[in-house]
């Protein structure tokens, strides 16, 4: 039942559907983001990178996800369909965890499916768990950690708390913007009775645990001159685009459906308002606290509370069905799950890659509602930022392989590719591989520390980098290529592709004034 009701509803048993719903999505996710004209996402090539130098540590995110993919790579491989089964497979327990909170509020079996039903057909939620990157266990692990919030409210079992702090502390070890959750939950305690819970020793047993197992990747931090701070800071100012309230909250409504409106409002409302939600209330207080600093911040990742959104859900879609258990209103039960699947069908082809690439700038275009969440984008991005990263990338690499080719045997040998971002060295690497190649270094994230190249250097292949740069290190440059990608994120397309020779310095001396933290 929900929290605070008086009356005596017998609790409902999950409902064999929502099994069903979350193999559904699992394998949606799963299959046909590997299908089409897309490939690798940019991060991918650099996860993979960091797989293949397993450390404490990395420069824009801790060490679980990578640790993850390296037993995942090892069992099967690097391929697509491969690395995709993991997010895939935490979207899919993702489905079955929000179900299980409604459940255990006492959702009857619409009321499971409504909650379950709004989180798969979130936007935010399909990108997320199309492609490998942290965010997407990220996400199963704060659903989680609302199941054993519940938990300790429903069953007034403060044990709990070290199952939490747990779960806090594998959050910290894969993202650190997990501390949103548990600074969140602090403000929402200390906003409402449960703020009882402060004074339990497993409450601050579980922050212990949460520590310990974060101490790791703080140790890191420490001994390399804590360059998640700088990269945070640098992501802030040189990537995100500031983005007014309004957006802000326009943006988090297209994120999630707006069609699903209608059950995360009710959810924040019950818990903040209505008598019956007030044991949970500290938990309702997590998503304003979250918006307000993104309010504050003004930061145009709709992603960054997306997770604050799965108690909201449990909780609306609990309180809907029990609303259309009234006979007045027994039409929602058909209405609600039909507005938020119409709206989700409409809007799918910008989270998955449904159509080929220029059926989807073309359908993007038509509904003008493509976010502009990077700098790098432009003004009037084509595509989505998470579906433009997944093109051309093969391409460049052709490319690069083209100019490597005309460089004779012997300087072939003492060659290096030198590119600015993870992404272009990530995919030359994973995509080259069979090719003759050189090695590749770039300057950007954990690269940086990954070099500098050996010397001698005698001739580089240098792409991205501006014409001072490449100027200011070699001696001899000459522009051999331009790589052409008109679908592909703006600083992608129309690159020129150098050939530097004679070099002005040792690499190894110029390459701190190289390093990029973003």
């Amino acid at each position: 039942m929900l929290p605070g009701d008086s009356t005596q509803t017998p609790s409902h048993n999950l409902h064999p559907l929502l099994s069903g719903l979350a193999i559904f999505y699992f394998l949606l996710e799963w299959i046909v983001p590997t299908l089409g004209d897309y490939g690798y996402f940019i991060d991918e090539f650099y996860y993979l990178a960091c797989a293949d130098h397993l450390s404490l540590g990395y420069v824009d995110h801790p060490p679980l996800s990578v640790f993850l993919l390296w037993i995942v790579r090892g069992i099967l491989g690097d391929s697509l369909i491969a690395i995709r089964f993991v997010p895939a497979l935490a979207g899919g327990f993702t489905v079955l965890v929000v179900g299980i909170i409604a459940r255990s509020l006492g959702a009857n079996a619409l009321g499971q499916i409504l909650a379950a039903g709004a989180m798969m057909t979130g936007l935010v939620y399909q990108i997320v768990f199309s492609y490998f990157s942290m965010n997407a266990l990220s996400i199963l692990l704060w659903a989680v950690g609302f199941l054993i919030l519940v938990k300790i409210e429903k069953e007034n079992e403060p044990r709990w708390w070290l199952v939490f702090g747990m779960i806090t502390g594998l959050g910290l070890l894969n993202k650190h913007t997990f501390i949103l959750f548990p600074a969140g939950l602090f403000v929402g305690l200390l906003l409402t009775p449960a703020r009882r819970h402060l004074t339990s020793r497993w409450l601050w047993a579980g922050c212990l645990i949460a520590i310990c197992l974060f101490v790791p990747n703080l140790i890191w931090q420490m001994t390399n001159g804590w360059p998640s701070i700088e990269f945070y800071r640098n992501a802030d100012f040189y990537k995100n685009v500031p983005t007014p309230p309004q957006l802000v909250l326009l943006n988090q409504i297209l994120a999630v459906n707006p069609g699903t409106l209608i059950v995360w409002v009710t959810g924040l409302v019950f818990l903040l308002v209505s008598k019956r939600g007030q044991p949970l209330r500290h938990l309702g207080w997590i998503y304003p606290v979250l918006l307000v600093l993104m309010f504050v911040s003004q930061n145009s990742r709709p992603d960054r509370i997306a997770e604050a959104y799965i108690i909201l859900f449990g909780v609306g879609g609990t309180y809907l069905s029990s609303l259309c258990s009234r006979k007045p209103l027994g039409w929602l039960q058909w209405a609600i799950p039909t507005i938020f699947v119409i709206t989700g069908l409409a809007l799918v082809p910008l989270s998955l890659p449904l159509l080929p690439v220029n059926e989807t700038a073309s359908y993007a275009a038509t509904l003008g509602v493509v976010p502009q969440v990077e700098k790098s984008e432009g003004e009037k991005p084509q595509l989505p930022l998470w579906l433009g990263h997944k093109i051309g990338w093969e391409r460049f690499v052709d490319d690069i392989e083209a100019v490597a080719s005309e460089l004779d045997p012997a300087e072939l040998q003492r060659a290096v590719i030198l590119v600015p971002t993870y992404g272009q060295a990530g995919a030359t690497e994973l995509l080259g591989r069979g090719r003759q190649l050189p090695p590749v270094y770039a300057t950007q994230n954990n690269y940086f520390h990954w070099g500098p190249p050996p010397d001698p250097v005698k001739v580089a292949i240098m792409a991205g980098f501006a014409e001072e740069t490449v100027r200011s290190l070699f001696g001899e440059a000459e522009v051999v290529r331009i790589h052409d990608c008109d679908r592909c994120i703006r600083w992608r397309d129309d690159m020129p592709i150098w050939i530097a020779r004679n070099p002005k310095m040792a690499l190894k001396d110029v390459w701190p004034l190289l390093r990029h933290y973003e």
